[in-house]
């Protein structure tokens, strides 16, 4: 038999009275509706009841609501643990219960908020108070770690109350983004005794990931140091950003503290939903002169920041930024890629006492799991970053961009076809304004310690060349080999540097490129290597201007791509819509 009051909300519940008889009764709970509800298909409007709301799926038919972290600084921001301002809103996710019933609940009867401990470190639920003035207290936390359930007040008749909700955790290794939020009705148990549940909603989130932007994306606003040796560097560079329309901004020296490294400390990335995107700088561990720029420059009202920093790990070069990369998009055996691929550098796999990136931020990086990472093999380096020997430019044809790839064998051939023509007595390094010895043409490809160095080199950038192609999806013809050659150091554990200024360590505006300036053999007049360059890229429609970095970065083992930072326009694929 089943007994339903008139009144009631319609949620039954089974009472067992012997082996074969059963009695369902319908709890009079005096309300006809109630329901909690978020933007799950992802449209900016949070409807009611949607079937999908308790749940996650990727892809362009999927479903399920976004929440950002809140990671930028509002005017309020001492006070976010208690409460919000109007500023805050607009990044945060909306929930709104809604409920059709009387004007009041039965006596004891009230409407909890709640969530589970594990999901409660990741999030904050703030909810209107009904004041007309929209004001820091008007907007009353509600669950977060330390608050795991909060009644929130029913309002009667047919109504709806907006809640709020950011997240404070970007996704990782102990975290997989998503967070589930309860809805319960609790009656009145009788004296002495808690509330039980006798109706619960729920609702899912995944956190927004953070999203790295890859050189063919169009530039915002170019970042480099001020130092007191780099005067004739930030000229140039000033001169490339504003013909190619771009904002420049300078960090002086009384913040970067002699630390010209802005690749090296930071990474312009940003995180995206239905309803906000916002700019998000990571944060590298090295924490050297420009440690406060991010934090006290960068870091605002619409412009967030995150940073990962390991407890039981010891941060080496290799956890600077030049050394975390992104890819276009790329398509691989079928499988897409939209917002393109990050990529490391590691140690090689057989060496026991290597450098790695520590495993925090890796973990930080996979746990994204929107640019599946690619780990190269960079400890053969002296500094032991990526974009020491690869890069990638925008290009009119096949995949939309070409990788270029630091070639020690294309150098060498570039100089005997040199040699052949009669201009073996070219020199390189020409003038004595860098203090660096000239040497020909004919004396370099004489010197056989040097040729078995760059041999050594090679094989390992034809290590990574294959990775690259498997990974990427890419072919020979989306390559290109840049003539650069190496010099191994015995006393750095035979790691390597570029010998002249590493032109693949370039600064990519749209179609123009910062290109070190290598200081090549000339030939009429003209820089070999320079024309080498031009001839590669220009049929490409890219624009080469060479940028004299040699004093002040090329003898720091670093250039141009290694003092500048872009921060670039987000993709206009919206990551939700990938197929996992």
């Amino acid at each position: 038999s089943t007994f339903v009051n008139p009144t009631a909300c319609g949620r039954p519940y089974h009472v067992t009275m012997g082996e074969e008889q059963s009695v369902t009764v319908i709890k009079p709970c005096s309300l006809a509706d109630i329901s909690l509800d978020v933007d799950a298909d992802r449209d900016g409007i949070v409807e009611r009841n949607n079937p999908n709301k308790a749940s996650w799926k990727w892809g362009p038919n999927g479903h399920g609501a976004i929440l950002l972290v809140n990671c930028d600084c509002e005017n309020c921001i001492q006070v976010l643990r208690y409460a919000i301002v109007m500023a805050d809103l607009k990044d945060m996710s909306k929930m709104i219960l809604r409920t059709r019933g009387p004007a009041v609940l039965p006596e004891g009867y009230k409407l909890s908020l709640h969530i589970s401990r594990s999901h409660a470190e990741s999030v904050r639920v703030f909810r209107t108070s009904g004041k007309p003035q929209a004001e820091c207290q008007d907007y009353p936390l509600v669950l977060n770690k330390e608050q795991l359930a909060g009644e929130v007040p029913y309002v009667g008749g047919d109504s709806q109350q907006e809640l709020f909700v950011e997240g404070i955790r970007f996704p990782d290794k102990d975290f997989d983004g998503l967070i589930t939020i309860n809805l319960s009705l609790l009656e009145p148990s009788g004296q002495g005794f808690p509330e039980t549940p006798i109706y619960t909603d729920k609702v899912m989130f995944r956190v927004a990931p953070w999203i790295m932007t890859p050189n063919t994306l169009k530039p915002v606003e170019v970042f480099v140091c001020s130092t007191s040796d780099n005067y004739d560097f930030l000229k140039a560079i000033k001169s490339l950003v504003q013909s190619s329309g771009y904002k420049l901004k300078i960090c002086h020296e009384y913040m970067n503290r002699g630390d010209r490294w802005m690749q090296d400390e930071i990474e312009f990335g940003y995180i995206d939903s239905p309803h906000q995107r916002i700019p998000v700088v990571l944060d590298s561990p090295r924490d050297r002169g420009l440690e406060d720029f991010p934090y006290d420059v960068l870091l605002g009202p619409d412009f967030g920041y995150v940073t990962r920093y390991p407890v039981n790990e010891r941060v080496s070069s290799l956890d600077s930024f030049g050394n975390l990369e992104v890819s276009p998009p790329v398509t691989v055996n079928g499988k897409k890629y939209p917002l393109g691929r990050i990529i490391i550098g590691v140690a090689f796999p057989t060496t026991a006492h290597g450098r790695n990136m520590t495993k925090v931020i890796q973990d930080f990086l996979w746990a994204q799991k929107v640019q599946e990472p690619i780990a190269l093999y960079s400890d053969w380096l002296v500094v032991g970053h990526v974009d020491e020997f690869m890069t990638f430019v925008p290009a009119p044809d096949r995949k939309g961009f070409r990788l270029l790839l630091a070639s020690p064998d294309a150098g060498y051939k570039l100089f005997r076809s040199l040699q052949v023509k009669g201009h073996g007595r070219a020199k390189l390094f020409q003038g004595e304004y860098w203090q660096v010895e000239e040497i020909s043409v004919d004396e370099l490809m004489s010197n056989e310690e040097f040729r078995a160095e760059n041999i050594y080199v090679q094989n390992c950038i034809d290590w990574n060349r294959d990775i690259l192609k498997k990974e990427l999806g890419l072919d020979d013809e989306d390559i290109i080999d840049l003539p650069i050659l190496f010099k191994v150091f015995p006393k750095k554990n035979k790691r390597a540097a570029a010998y002249y200024p590493d032109m693949v360590n370039m600064l990519v505006l749209g179609k123009n490129l910062g290109i070190p300036k290598p200081f090549g053999p000339q030939v009429q007049g003209t820089c070999v290597l320079e024309a080498e360059m031009r001839s590669l890229l220009e049929p490409l429609g890219l624009n080469c201007t060479f940028i004299d970095d040699f004093a002040s970065y090329h003898k720091l083992q670093g250039e141009v791509h290694c003092g500048s930072n872009v921060h670039r326009e987000p993709f206009e694929f919206q990551w939700w819509n990938l197929e996992q």
